[in-house]
C-alpha cells in the first residue's frame, strides 16, 4: 500500500507547477555554479594558478637564501605556507571567501639602530612570525550569494515544504483522506507514501542536475576528480537527501495539524525563513556582542606597548646591548637573542592570540547555530569541501608547528657547522655557510573530514526528531 500511495503522490506531483519550476530551475542554477567556479573569476584554476605561482615563488625564495647561509634564511624564513585550494570549492565556498589562502613566515624588513655615545650601528631582522591575513568579503550583491551547492541547498529546502505543506490539508479539506483511511491501511503507512513520493520526487531532479554540473566542471573545467574527491561528493548527496528529507517531514507536521492548506503554507514558510536567515543572523549577532574581540588598532596599540615596554627594559640603562653583536663576542650576541627572543615571544602571543579569538568566537556562533537543520547542512557541506572554520583551524595549527620544523632544522644545521657560535636566533650567532635547499622542510597541509561526522549525526538526529512528531500529529489528527 505504501508503494502504491508514493506513485500516487509522485503522479500529482510530476504535474504541478512547482515541479515546473523546480526541474528548470535547478539545472539552470547547477550549469551557472559549474560555469563560475571551473572558468570564472575566483574559480578553481584561476586559485590553483594562484597556488602554483606561489610554491614557484617560495623555491625560488628558499634556494635564493639558502645560497647566501643558513643564518640569512633563517632570519628571512622560509616565506607563505599556502593553502591549496579545494577541487570541490564550487560545492561549498566557506571560510576561504573571507580568509587568505596562504600564511606568511617571515621576518618584517631590516631594523637600523644609530650610534650614539658608547653605542654601535647595527642593522638586524625582527624574529620570526607568522602573519595571519583576513580579506574583506565586501558589500557587493555577487560576494552576499554564492550560487554553490550549500545555496542550491537551501533552495531545496524550500521546494520541500513547497511540495508538502498540502499533503495532509488539502486531502482532508476534499475528502479524499477519509475515503484512503476507509480502506485497511494504517495512517503509517499512509505517512510513509507521501513522505517517499515527496522525497523521489525532489531528489531524482536533483541529483540528474548534480550529474551535469560533475559533467561540465570535468570536461570543460578540466578539474580532475580522484577516489577522495568522489566519495566525498557522494557523501555531499546524502547530505542533501538528509537536509531534503527533513523538510519533508516538517512540511508533514505542519500539514498534518492545520484545517487548511494555505495556513500550513504560511506556518512553513515563517519556519523556513527562520530557520534559513532570523535564527544564524540573531545567533551570530548575540555572540559577537557578548564577546567582542579587539580592533585591529587596539591590538597594534597594545603590541606597540609592549614592544616599546620590552625596548626599555633591554636598551636602557647601564646594561644590556649598548654594543652590537659579533662573532667575536659570543656573550653580547647571546644578550642580543635573549632580546630578540623576548620579541618574537611577545609577537607570536598577540597575533596567535588574535587570531585564535576571531576562529573562537566563529566556531562557537556555528555550533550554536547547528539547532538549525539548515546551517548544519551548510557546514557539513563545508567540512567535505575543506573550507570550513574547522579545517581553517587545523590548517593554522599545521602553520604553526611547521614553524617549529623550521626553527628546529636550522638549530640541527647549525650544531654541524663547528665555526658556529650556535646563537639562535642572531645572525652573527649562526652558521655563515650554505645550507642545502632541499633539505629545507616543505610545508605539507593535511586535511581531516572526522569534524563532518558530528554535522551527518545531527541531520539524522534532525529526520528522526521530525519524523516522530509527524508521525504523532498524524495519529492525533482528524481525517475529516
Amino acid at each position: 500500500m505504501i508503494w502504491q500511495i508514493m506513485l500516487k503522490e509522485i503522479h500529482h506531483n510530476l504535474t504541478t507547477l512547482r515541479f515546473a519550476l523546480m526541474v528548470i530551475l535547478l539545472p539552470v542554477l547547477f550549469m551557472v555554479n559549474a560555469l563560475i567556479y571551473s572558468h570564472g573569476g575566483g574559480g578553481y584554476i584561476m586559485q590553483m594558478n594562484d597556488y602554483n605561482r606561489r610554491v614557484t615563488e617560495n623555491k625560488k625564495h628558499v634556494i635564493k637564501y639558502a645560497d647566501q647561509s643558513l643564518a640569512e634564511l633563517a632570519l628571512v624564513g622560509p616565506g607563505e605556507t599556502p593553502k591549496r585550494p579545494s577541487r570541490l570549492m564550487f560545492s561549498a565556498g566557506g571560510v576561504d571567501e573571507v580568509v587568505s589562502r596562504s600564511i606568511e613566515m617571515k621576518s618584517e624588513g631590516i631594523i637600523s639602530r644609530s650610534g650614539g655615545g658608547k653605542d654601535e650601528d647595527y642593522k638586524w631582522r625582527p624574529p620570526l612570525k607568522l602573519a595571519y591575513k583576513v580579506e574583506s568579503a565586501g558589500n557587493t550583491p555577487t560576494r552576499r550569494i554564492k550560487i554553490n551547492w550549500v545555496f542550491i541547498g537551501i533552495l531545496m529546502s524550500f521546494f520541500a515544504i513547497l511540495f508538502t505543506f498540502d499533503m495532509i490539508a488539502e486531502e482532508r479539506a476534499r475528502g479524499t483522506l477519509s475515503l484512503m483511511m476507509s480502506n485497511t491501511v494504517s495512517r503509517g503507512q499512509v505517512l510513509l507514501g507521501k513522505y517517499f513520493g515527496a522525497f523521489v520526487t525532489l531528489m531524482v531532479p536533483l541529483i540528474i542536475s548534480i550529474l551535469m554540473n560533475l559533467l561540465i566542471i570535468h570536461v570543460l573545467g578540466d578539474i580532475p576528480f580522484g577516489t577522495s574527491e568522489w566519495l566525498r561528493i557522494l557523501g555531499m548527496v546524502g547530505l542533501f537527501a538528509l537536509l531534503v528529507s527533513t523538510f519533508i517531514f516538517i512540511g508533514l507536521f505542519f500539514s498534518s495539524r492545520v484545517s487548511n492548506a494555505i495556513t500550513s503554507l504560511v506556518w512553513l514558510l515563517l519556519t523556513w525563513v527562520f530557520l534559513a536567515f532570523v535564527f544564524p543572523s540573531l545567533l551570530g549577532t548575540f555572540v559577537g556582542n557578548l564577546n567582542p574581540i579587539p580592533s585591529v588598532d587596539e591590538i597594534s596599540m597594545q603590541r606597540r606597548a609592549q614592544l616599546d615596554q620590552i625596548d626599555d627594559e633591554w636598551k636602557g640603562g647601564a646594561n644590556k646591548i649598548k654594543k652590537a653583536p659579533s662573532i667575536e663576542y659570543p656573550s653580547r650576541t647571546r644578550t642580543w637573542a635573549e632580546y630578540f627572543t623576548a620579541i618574537g615571544d611577545t609577537e607570536k602571543q598577540i597575533a596567535d592570540q588574535h587570531i585564535d579569538q576571531q576562529l573562537r568566537q566563529v566556531q562557537l556562533a556555528r555550533d550554536l547555530t547547528q539547532i538549525s537543520p539548515i546551517a548544519t547542512f551548510q557546514y557539513a557541506m563545508e567540512g567535505l569541501a575543506n573550507t570550513s572554520i574547522t579545517g581553517y583551524m587545523d590548517f593554522v595549527k599545521q602553520a604553526r608547528r611547521y614553524r617549529q620544523t623550521f626553527i628546529d632544522f636550522v638549530k640541527a644545521e647549525d650544531q654541524n657547522d663547528p665555526e658556529s657560535l650556535h646563537i639562535y636566533p642572531v645572525r652573527e650567532g649562526l652558521s655563515q655557510k650554505p645550507v642545502n635547499p632541499d633539505a629545507v622542510p616543505v610545508f605539507e597541509e593535511r586535511i581531516s573530514y572526522r569534524s563532518v561526522l558530528s554535522q551527518v549525526g545531527l541531520l539524522v538526529l534532525f529526520n528522526l526528531l521530525f519524523f516522530i512528531m509527524a508521525q504523532v500529529s498524524f495519529l492525533m489528527s482528524e481525517i475529516k
